[in-house]
């Protein structure tokens, strides 16, 4: 359960991410449109509201929020690491 609100939390990072003109512009080549932003988005903080089931599940009331917290704290890094540093498609030599 921990590692799927990991998951779920460096899923709501990469779409918050993907939702700025410069990340989405770097990955897909064009500045999104609106409607997509906020599609993303939407998603992004959907996904960061659900990472708190998983947490809560695994470890309870008590120790639940901490590790969420973790969680999201963990996502946020691989979102940002990912974004930032993985090369863009086809720039591979």
């Amino acid at each position: 359960m921990s590692i799927l609100s990991l998951l779920l939390a460096s899923a709501a990072f990469f779409l918050l991410g993907l939702a700025t003109e410069a990340h989405h512009r770097r990955r897909f080549g064009a500045c999104p449109q609106a409607a997509r932003c906020k599609m993303l988005r939407t998603g992004g903080w959907l996904s960061l509201v659900v990472s708190v089931a998983p947490a809560l599940l695994a470890r309870g009331w008590i120790f639940g929020p901490i590790l969420w917290a973790g969680a999201i704290m963990a996502g946020a890094g691989i979102a940002f690491l990912a974004l930032n540093l993985l090369p863009m498609r086809g720039t591979l030599p």
